[in-house]
């Protein structure tokens, strides 16, 4: 190819030459340069890449290419891991050699500090030539990951901060994207703070991206939950490249976290694709099952936010659990019982203006009841917890059996079932209805009412009964979620 080029270059500048002395070159060498650079087209081809383990969420990447003695950074995009050229026009020489890499980036070496996020690779397996220059290649991860997944006993407890520190943990190095190396790493032993602020029990997963280590690791996590400071220690095997260390962690009340199961994957599956979430909550947002708030109802979806300050809130599941349950055991408590609903009834209809004074039950949101009352005390997270802590109470076909099962949401006070009635009436002028099922037929709640009995409510016509047994009453459940 090199001396093509110089007989090109050659004759090229003979024939630019007009005013020079030298010899005119001759039909016969004009032909041949012709030629020369007519054979030169015909070895370029486009160019298309079919990318393998691309990882979903992942459309769009960089590709250094070395071709025709030239080097250049392109951007390749497309769908199910065929990949075009930003640059239709994009020609290359059948020895081309390509390397890629995600996120796009058109720089040879990165610095980074911690947190870090995913970073792949990509590169040649095999190719195939006609037409086009079709070059396969097989992407990887270059980030260990480190998954942790909380529980703890109290459905109300809120996770503010994570913070991870250990002797091989890099939180400051220098990035080859387009080799996958890392060099000149820095800062170990020093903390890796993020920022959490969520409900603790709400399934999700939370994903630390750490430099790779050859070795073992001595580390110490600390997850702030309500302000007070939770500790673990222990070791983590090497952190490779691809491969992901899941730790399922309990907050337990004397200040540890306990490892509850481990494990390891050294060629986990890359999934980079995000959620769009809402930075500000609004009413008739959806809760999904891993936590996260949408503005649009997706198939992760399980909840209405029904209350918020913009930040957290209370949510309504959409729809109503299979089935009927009972409360529990008869002795089942969460140790406060509400002997009245208003601090005068045990009993009676909502809001109902045919209703006679003995009967009628007068409810608004923010109307102040005596927390000692059952309207007054909107804290069904809170008694769920007290509830499941409980020993024998999560008895088969129980609603604290399904609680536990779901560990995400909890049982509604009789207080919070009634604001829900209350946002369903017209005179609320709430669009609630429009998010969720139907509420139709008696509901349990978990605000008791007597050592053996607790509160139901019929949502169609919002009577509230006192006296459902606790071991034998069957009712419907909507679970209800804090975030």
């Amino acid at each position: 190819m090199t001396h093509q080029y110089s007989l090109l270059g050659l004759i090229l500048i003979c024939a630019s030459c007009g005013q020079s002395s030298e010899k005119q070159p001759s039909l016969e060498q004009t032909r041949a340069a012709i030629e020369v650079r007519d054979n030169w087209k015909e070895e370029l081809k486009p160019i298309e890449i079919f990318a393998s383990d691309l990882g979903l969420g992942v459309s769009k990447v960089s590709v250094k290419i070395k071709t025709d003695g030239k080097t250049s950074i392109e951007t390749f995009s497309g769908n199910a891991g065929n990949l075009k050229p930003s640059h239709s026009s994009l020609m290359v020489d059948t020895a081309v050699s390509a390397t890629a890499c995600w996120p796009a980036i058109n720089s040879d070496t990165l610095v980074l500090t911690a947190p870090f996020s995913e970073r792949l690779l990509g590169q040649e397996t095999s190719r195939r030539v006609d037409t086009k220059v079709s070059l396969f290649l097989k992407f990887k991860s270059e980030m260990a990951l480190l998954r942790l997944c909380f529980e703890s006993d109290s459905r109300t407890d809120m996770l503010e901060k994570l913070t991870l520190k250990g002797e091989n943990i890099t939180t400051r190095a220098k990035y080859m994207p387009y080799v996958g190396n890392w060099i000149e790493k820095s800062g170990e032993g020093l903390p890796l703070g993020i920022a959490v602020d969520c409900i603790l029990n709400n399934g999700r997963n939370h994903d630390i991206y750490l430099v790779p280590c050859e070795g073992a690791s001595d580390i110490v996590l600390v997850a702030q939950v309500d302000g007070k400071e939770y500790t673990l220690k222990t070791k983590i095997p090497p952190l490779l490249g691809g491969s992901m260390t899941q730790l399922n962690l309990k907050v337990e009340r004397n200040g540890q976290l306990n490892p509850k199961s481990s494990w390891v994957d050294n060629e986990r599956k890359v999934n980079v694709d995000r959620v769009e979430t809402v930075d500000t909550v609004k009413i008739g947002h959806y809760l999904r099952k891993d936590g996260l708030i949408v503005a649009k109802r997706d198939t992760a979806s399980v909840a209405v936010v029904y209350q918020t300050n913009g930040k957290h809130g209370k949510a309504i599941a959409i729809e109503d659990l299979p089935g009927k349950f009972c409360f529990g055991r008869k002795n089942t408590t969460s140790g406060k019982i509400f002997e009245t609903l208003d601090g005068k009834r045990r009993e009676g209809i909502v809001n109902a203006a045919s209703a006679s004074d003995e009967e009628k039950l007068i409810f608004k949101p923010r109307m102040p009841y005596p927390e000692k009352t059952a309207f007054g005390y909107k804290f069904g997270a809170t008694l769920t917890s007290k509830l499941l802590n409980q020993k024998g109470g999560k008895t088969e076909g129980s609603m604290l059996a399904e609680a536990e099962r779901l560990r995400f949401g909890f049982i509604p006070s009789v207080a919070e079932m009634t604001d829900i009635f209350y946002q369903l009436q017209p005179y609320a002028k709430s669009d609630l209805s429009q998010y969720i099922e139907p509420l139709t037929g008696e509901y349990i709640t978990c605000s008791e009412s007597g050592e053996t009995t607790f509160y139901g409510i019929a949502m169609e016509k919002g009577i509230i009964t006192s006296t459902h047994s606790k071991q034998y009453a069957q009712l419907k459940l909507r679970l209800f979620y804090l975030f």
